[in-house]
């Protein structure tokens, strides 16, 4: 549970920075776009820390826990309608698509802050695990729909644009944004949908970390192929800590599935995971000045040139 949530955290400071970098260094030109990807970026964010924080609620948070349960239903929705407004915002039809799935999802959104218990009449907190008691009705089918709605939007509108584009820097980042929003939402619709229907909670954070992909992989397609113009060298600075980030938490990951394996089944403390990672970030901040000492210390022991090893 420790290593879940510390992967949420990161995950979720990561996706929030993308979206940051995004806005802040994109030209006028293409401020509103960006303002609606930076807008998926923050609302995935709340999306997976209300997640994590729903996954580690003890019962004396029966009192606050609902306020987070209310936002994770609440920030998926907004989430989707912003990544659908980055995708399709520069044309008519797109402006008119945005909107009307915004006042739907608005319209949704109220509806279970007003009334909560439309959509689930319990949350249960408990040692073996939280759940969710949700509520066959208006709002529940309501909120359905909606993601069944929009998501085949999503895609057939990057599929569209995809088509019609004409220089393969356009087609080569459509493409990409369309696979992995598709793929995503696939793991969205069966941890996050599906399983809850049964009662099965416990997956539920695999949603927004693999939506999360998407948003990291749409942040990739906008450096590689220029999907937006950026510019500025703090933009570079904060792309190598993406990066960085990025290994790190593909570091966390394998560290985990091994301590598991060999101390059978059981989970690193939370102190053991801080440790890890805190130092992996160190390794690799100093992966630069390893590179110039083993260069000289080759140079020392087959007299090359440092020089020319750089080369």
């Amino acid at each position: 549970m420790q290593l879940i949530v510390i992967l949420l955290a990161t995950v979720s400071i990561l996706t929030f920075l993308s979206g940051a970098i995004v806005f802040f260094g994109s030209s006028k030109g293409d401020r509103a776009r960006s303002a609606w990807y930076f807008a998926a970026a923050i609302f995935a964010t709340a999306w997976m820390a209300s997640i994590a924080t729903f996954m580690i609620a003890t019962p004396d948070r029966a009192n606050v826990i609902g306020w987070h349960v209310n936002w994770t239903f609440i920030s998926a929705i907004l989430l989707d309608i912003a990544f659908l407004g980055y995708g399709v915002w520069e044309k008519k039809y797109g402006k008119i698509t945005t909107l009307s799935f915004l006042l739907i999802g608005l319209i949704i959104s109220f509806a279970i802050l007003i009334r909560p218990t439309a959509l689930y009449s319990d949350v249960v907190l408990s040692n073996t695990g939280n759940s969710i008691v949700m509520r066959m009705g208006p709002v529940y089918f309501s909120y359905i729909a909606f993601f069944a709605t929009i998501v085949p939007v999503i895609i057939a509108a990057f599929f569209h644009q995809f088509l019609k584009a004409r220089s393969e820097r356009k087609r080569g980042g459509d493409v990409i944004t369309m696979i992995s929003f598709a793929i995503s939402s696939t793991i969205v619709l069966i941890v996050d949908l599906i399983l809850p229907f049964f009662n099965n909670w416990q997956f539920i954070w695999l949603g927004p970390l693999a939506l999360a992909v998407t948003i990291l992989g749409v942040y990739y397609t906008i450096l590689r192929y220029h999907m937006l113009n950026l510019s500025s060298v703090w933009l570079r600075i904060f792309s190598y800590i993406v990066v960085i980030a990025s290994i790190a938490i593909i570091y966390m990951i394998i560290f985990s599935v091994i301590f598991a394996a060999l101390f059978r089944g059981s989970t690193p403390s939370t102190e053991v995971i801080i440790l890890n990672f805190i130092m992996i970030l160190i390794f690799i901040a100093l992966i630069p000045a390893m590179n110039t000492l083993m260069t000289f210390i080759r140079s020392l022991i087959i007299g090359q040139d440092p020089k020319k090893g750089q080369n």
